[in-house]
């Protein structure tokens, strides 16, 4: 008997190369044409499969059996049936009759047995168009499947183990295949493979396909190792999860099961969230449930296999330098929790708890990859800030190269451990949905979940948790309906018009040198525009500077998405100030974590400091309040910038045009004043901070509302007045005094405001109000950072460098006053060659400037790290006018400094740049 099948397969196979090949119009992104997508759904039906196996099974018993046996077997069988389970004695005695009455092998069996034996140009076709076989299979399953009625089979009984085996034998060459080919010849067969076996989860024994899923990994991984450029093989294997991670049942499939709230919170966990996290520092027990539950264990990956599979990937994935992998790998997850969230099967409070409870070692992902994800707010201050640059905290200790807080030092060591700096930053779109799963599972998690991974959390991976919460605030800061739609007539934004038009009137000046190239070139349109070469115009003011109107439907799209952006703010920022609370609640249970208070309450302070909705505000304020109630010590007893920020935030919303922002920020300004009172009798640090603050504001701020401030300190004035408990104190008086103060400061307001246009008058104005303030070194080394900020926005850096001068004089002073150290500058006199002046910033009593006084020169710019900023930045302002024997004799002051803490690779750095300096004077 001739065996036709092998012919009958290659002859099928030819046929789809055929129709693919010349009817290439047809065909979809993952290389299926539509006539045979068609052709196998709705015309591929296998007219006459056997009979079901319990039939066959009847038949097979009841041949040659009395009246009475075949009554008592159908009573058994149909018994059975409706029990909706076959066991293996029944499974195997129907399948030896239905061996017995059906010897052929079924269609599906059939052409995966050819398959494993076809080579040669028949394979080749195979693996070119392998979608077509692999749906061939699933539609014969199926429809066997249904017909023999073996749904309700164990799934290990429902195909015969021939066929099994003949799968195994083609999965494993396929594996092979897959890796031992070009990825771009071989990603369109990936593709198929990964939907085969998202369609096998449905029908075959779903252990066989994740083994099959764990060989396709391990295979990759292994062949990934010996490359020196991996990124194509680790992008086909995130294709191929993407799409296992798409099935509809996915969450099952992961085996989510419920933990209780006091297991949760009665299991130590670790921090860290890597796969070799047993080598880091703060991992405990490895076989802790709940350390098992927020990393990327062997134990969590056993359990929850695909997602641990997925997130796996993305952890190994961000250790490749390749930004779109990265961003494909983040995207993967995106998408997943974006199904997650929009599945209404998943709406139960429960069920989201368990949902997050899966994702959870992403947060430990972030959290160890922290320096690449994309820096918001260092763009918004590189754009401009209005916050003065000389009295903050980060500025000051960063030039010196101090770090600034425990945030900080754990992502410099993140930074500096494992070559994280050759790793590309992830662009602001991909940090964006990264930061949005984040936060998802963040909001959708259980409380005691979290708190009992984050109470085991070590105080600097706490302190990246709290950065995280930082950026992610400024990531989704609300700017507006503006910001999003900014469409003129040509689709081109705004720098883009600018430069547009600077080309054109440089074009027109040049116009009579060039006029004859340019008729040879081109010709004169009818209104006059040059074009060159047939190609576009140099100038049309019609198409550059008239907005068109938007149609309805962008209207209606611009007005949605607006709204939507808001909304999504608002929520994600509600979300963080829930989760600092959480974690104040884990830091004020143990006492080792109390250093990272100052931490969270940086996060409510960047928060303050970007644009809210009225009702985010309300309950910032009102979180704002709670923490200076209950860590008064935060503002008013450590040598923190804690005070001063929190003073600068809170008049600039005194001055914001919504009355509940302005009442808000009253009532908090109020309490932090009387709350200082109520420590010493007096407020004089939060005077001293709200003076400076102010004049920061007046100086730095071009549209500052004057009219809404002094409703404001009105308002401050009037809470002082009906404060029964402190009316008997000094307390409404001394408010009286700041009120006045600053009443005094926002006059100057006006007269700056008359000077706008006419920068030496304001330049003027700006010195005569610093020199008035002598008597107090805060305030006049505040006007002195305004001046040079000002100047350094004009170019005028000699200027500024000499603004520097005077303030690092001023600071130096004060030091020398606190303490008579050698290596530093002996006050104004060491500044003398740099300045015909500069003996006006020497105190000439102790009584002007008091180490002691309280609120008096109590900034971080009154240190010796901030004596080396403001030193830096003014031999950088020399530098850039030119005046390098400045930068000569600022830095004949440093290097004392820093030889005395033996920083020899700063004084490499010094020397170097006077090398430079010398060679260009």
């Amino acid at each position: 008997m001739v065996n036709v099948a092998g012919a009958a397969f290659d002859g099928l196979v030819s046929i789809v190369h055929v129709v693919t090949t010349f009817l290439d119009a047809q065909t979809d992104l993952h290389g299926r044409n539509s006539l045979l997508l068609s052709y196998i759904y709705y015309h591929c039906i296998v007219k006459k499969y056997p009979l079901s196996d319990q039939e066959a099974a009847k038949e097979f018993y009841l041949h040659s059996r009395s009246a009475s046996e075949v009554a008592a077997i159908n009573h058994a069988m149909t018994s059975f049936e409706r029990a909706g389970s076959v066991r293996g004695t029944s499974d195997t005695a129907s399948s030896a009759a239905g061996a017995q009455l059906n010897s052929k092998r079924l269609p599906h069996e059939e052409i995966a047995s050819q398959w494993t034996l076809c080579s040669g140009g028949p394979r080749e076709f195979t693996l070119r168009h392998g979608w077509f076989c692999f749906e061939l299979i699933i539609q014969c399953m199926t429809q066997y499947l249904t017909t023999s009625q073996r749904l309700h089979y164990p799934r290990a009984a429902r195909f015969s183990e021939r066929f099994i085996d003949d799968l195994n034998t083609l999965v494993r060459s396929f594996i092979d295949d897959i890796v031992n080919s070009p990825a771009r010849e071989i990603t369109a067969f990936n593709t198929s493979l990964a939907f085969f076996f998202h369609d096998c989860l449905s029908l075959l024994d779903r252990t066989l396909v994740f083994q099959w899923i764990f060989a396709y990994c391990k295979r990759i991984n292994a062949k990934a190792v010996t490359l020196m450029e991996p990124t194509p093989l680790m992008s086909l294997k995130l294709d191929f999860l993407r799409i296992l991670s798409a099935h509809e049942h996915l969450f099952p499939l992961n085996l989510p099961f419920a933990q209780s709230s006091a297991w949760m919170r009665s299991q130590p966990a670790s921090p860290s969230p890597s796969v070799s996290s047993n080598n880091s520092q703060g991992s405990i027990n490895s076989n802790s449930p709940l350390q098992n539950s927020v990393e990327i264990s062997g134990a969590f990956k056993q359990q929850h296999f695909l997602i641990g599979l997925t997130l796996s990937e993305l952890f190994a994935i961000f250790e490749v330098p390749n930004g779109a992998l990265h961003v494909k790998a983040i995207n993967v997850i995106r998408n997943l929790l974006s199904w997650h969230d929009s599945d209404p099967r998943y709406a139960l409070k429960e069920a989201r708890h368990r949902l997050a409870h899966l994702y959870l070692p992403l947060i430990g992902i972030i959290m160890e990859h922290l320096p690449q994800l994309y820096e918001f707010v260092a763009d918004a201050q590189r754009k401009g800030s209005h916050l003065p640059a000389a009295i903050q905290q980060s500025v000051a200790m960063a030039i010196a190269g101090t770090p600034t807080s425990t945030a900080d030092i754990g992502r410099r060591d993140n930074g500096d451990a494992g070559g994280q700096s050759r790793r590309p930053t992830l662009n602001a779109e991909a940090t964006r949905h990264l930061l949005a799963c984040f936060m998802w599972i963040v909001k959708s998690a259980d409380e005691h979940t979290l708190r009992g991974w984050w109470e085991a959390l070590q105080g600097q991976r706490l302190a990246q948790l709290l950065e995280i919460f930082q950026l992610t605030t400024h990531c989704f800061e609300y700017n507006g309906p503006k910001t999003l739609h900014t469409r003129g007539h040509t689709g081109v934004q705004r720098e883009e018009l600018k430069s547009m038009l600077g080309d054109a009137i440089l074009g027109s000046i040049l116009n009579r040198n060039d006029l004859g190239k340019r008729r040879a070139g081109g010709t004169l349109s009818s209104q006059n525009s040059v074009t060159l070469g047939g190609e576009g115009l140099r100038y049309r003011k019609d198409q550059l500077w008239r907005q068109a109107p938007m149609t309805d439907f962008e209207s209606v799209e611009a007005k949605n998405e607006a709204i939507l952006e808001g909304v999504l703010s608002a929520e994600i920022t509600l979300t963080i100030l829930d989760s600092v609370e959480l974690i104040v609640q884990v830091i004020s249970g143990q006492g080792i974590l109390q250093d990272q208070l100052g931490a969270a309450f940086k996060v409510i302070l960047h928060a303050l400091s970007c644009s809210q909705s009225v009702q985010v505000y309300e309950n910032l304020f009102a979180c704002q309040r709670s923490m200076v109630s209950k860590f008064p010590e935060l503002l008013f007893e450590a040598e923190t910038e804690y005070c001063a920020d929190l003073c600068l935030r809170l008049l600039s919303h005194c001055s914001s045009g919504i009355a509940a922002v302005r009442s808000q920020a009253c009532a908090s300004l109020y309490m932090l004043m009387r709350q200082n009172f109520e420590i010493g009798n007096s407020f004089s640090r939060v005077k001293m901070q709200v003076t400076i603050s102010l004049s920061s504001l007046v100086g730095t701020i071009n549209d500052l509302n004057e009219d809404f401030l002094r409703r404001s300190l009105k308002t401050i004035l009037t809470y002082a007045d009906q404060d029964a408990v402190l009316k008997t104190t000094s307390f409404p008086e001394q408010v009286r005094d700041l009120i006045f103060n600053l009443h005094m400061i926002l006059s100057d307001t006006v007269k700056m405001k008359a000077y706008q246009e006419d920068p030496e008058m304001l330049m003027d104005l700006m010195y005569r109000i610093a020199k008035g303030y002598k008597n107090s070194p805060d305030l006049r080394l505040t006007w002195l950072a305004n001046m040079s900020q000002k100047l350094g926005e004009r170019g005028l850096y000699a200027e500024k460098a000499q603004c520097l001068v005077h303030s690092a004089a001023l600071v130096s002073e004060y030091l020398h006053l606190l303490e008579d150290k050698k290596y530093l500058p002996l006050g104004c006199v060491s500044f003398e060659n740099l300045s015909s002046n500069i003996l006006e910033e020497s105190a000439v009593s102790d009584d002007l400037m008091s180490p002691n006084e309280e609120g008096i020169c109590t900034g971080k710019i009154f240190t010796e790290a901030g004596l080396q900023s403001l030193l830096s930045q003014a031999a950088d302002a020399f530098e850039a006018a030119s005046m390098f024997e400045g930068v000569n004799e600022i830095y004949k002051i440093v290097i004392p400094i820093v030889e005395t803490y033996y920083d020899f690779k700063q004084l490499a750095l010094i020397h170097n740049r006077l090398h430079e300096a010398f060679f260009e004077d």
